[in-house]
């Protein structure tokens, strides 16, 4: 149960409507502040939770976006982040995810891919504890694709990589 005293942050938020704070660099119809996840317009230690759903890939500078979210994080504060997952065949094969996405006349793309290696290591280097890290599926048309891949390569299959997380 939320106190009515915590703010929780979504950031890219895109059309979602979830979180007391929705920033997106885009002005959408769920966006209550337009501004750059890598410049965080917040004070210290604002936001009890903040919530990410695929925004690292798309950003220029991961580790600074990680730090800016500590920053604006207070003690114990939980980080909900979701990315996609380097390590999914699919992405490779349709080529969705290697060089070819462009949205918003080139101002929506991709910059990386993480595996689940990589995203603890920028949060260990931000300062951010992570509590879990688990895969997760997409109601994507594909998801078919990824189940029938994680018959014979489990590694190869999940689409989604979620970190739970905190600041200490």
């Amino acid at each position: 149960m939320k106190r009515d005293d915590e703010l929780i942050l979504n950031i890219g938020c895109g059309e979602d409507r979830f979180g007391d704070v929705r920033l997106d660099l885009a002005p959408t119809s769920s966006t209550t502040i337009v501004a750059d996840a890598q410049s965080l317009p917040f004070r210290d230690g604002v936001f009890e939770g903040i919530y990410e759903r695929n925004l690292l890939e798309h950003l220029p500078n991961p580790g600074k976006h990680l730090s800016e979210v500590k920053r604006v994080m207070k003690p114990g504060g939980l980080l909900n982040l979701v990315t996609d997952n380097a390590a999914c065949l699919k992405y490779y094969l349709l080529g969705t995810h290697t060089g070819g996405y462009r949205k918003r006349e080139g101002k929506d793309r991709h910059y990386a891919l993480f595996t689940a290696e990589h995203v603890k290591n920028l949060m260990e280097h931000a300062g951010i504890s992570v509590d879990k890290i688990s895969y997760i599926e997409t109601d994507y048309f594909t998801w078919f694709f990824d189940r029938l891949v994680r018959v014979f390569a489990p590694s190869l299959s999940h689409p989604r990589i979620l970190v739970e997380a905190r600041k200490p």
